[in-house]
């Protein structure tokens, strides 16, 4: 009786959900950018195209309007970005404490969509502080392409603007964080 109990909770749980394991490559087409502003002016950082290419084992479960997804985590070179500026970069590089944590990560948890909405569940763990985040984002199954914006506040992760010239040019802790991936499964 008991193995009849436990076989219709097993198949009450798995109802509706379909779960499957598929290799996801992030290519090098792939562009994130990072958008701040100081009182005297604004700046961007490229991630160099180059570190992009990521290839993950991504365990995706569905559930109606949800996709619980498990391995979809990317790994960010903190030193990986370019900010047009020698100065600049160096200070992005240290606000980020990259030679401490040399990885930005970013977890895709899961996928909800209502009508014509996505967002997007991430973990998002910078200089070892973790949040989440609801992101909305924009899909094109004709060029599987996932495009949105994260803006986080840098005190979240413990990290301090820096000051410039005895504190007159000031950096607001507030960025965005753009993404226009491109992926092939």
């Amino acid at each position: 009786m008991k193995t009849i109990g436990i076989i219709t909770v097993v198949i009450l749980l798995s109802f509706g959900f379909s779960k499957n394991v598929t290799k996801v490559k992030i290519t090098n087409k792939s562009e994130v950018t990072i958008k701040g502003k100081s009182n005297v002016n604004s700046f961007e950082c490229k991630y160099n195209p180059d570190f992009i290419e990521n290839d993950l084992q991504v365990s995706i479960a569905r559930n109606n309007n949800k996709i619980v997804l498990e391995g979809a985590k990317l790994f960010i070179r903190s030193t990986g970005f370019d900010c047009a500026h020698k100065m600049i970069t160096k200070d992005f590089k240290a606000i980020l404490k990259a030679e401490d944590y040399p990885h930005i990560v970013i977890n895709v948890k899961e996928i909800n969509t209502i009508k014509e909405n996505i967002t997007a569940k991430l973990n998002v763990k910078i200089a070892g502080v973790e949040r989440e985040y609801l992101v909305p984002v924009i899909f094109n199954s004709n060029t599987n392409n996932v495009k949105g914006q994260l803006k986080l506040n840098i005190k979240d992760f413990k990290l301090k603007s820096p000051k410039k010239l005895l504190g007159m040019v000031v950096v607001n802790d507030n960025v965005d964080i753009n993404f226009n991936l491109f992926l092939q499964y």
